[in-house]
């Protein structure tokens, strides 16, 4: 019974977490990659 429980919580989180994990590894890429394209042209 535990296993069917944890499964509905995972399947529940997944629908409604799915667009927001995307958006935050999106964010964190852009973020990334805009302090990298920041960090080398301060070097030139």
């Amino acid at each position: 019974m535990s296993d069917q429980v944890a499964k509905e919580v995972v399947v529940v989180s997944d629908d409604s977490d799915n667009l927001a994990d995307a958006v935050a590894a999106v964010a964190l890429v852009a973020i990334f990659v805009a302090t990298c394209v920041y960090w080398v042209a301060s070097q030139a």
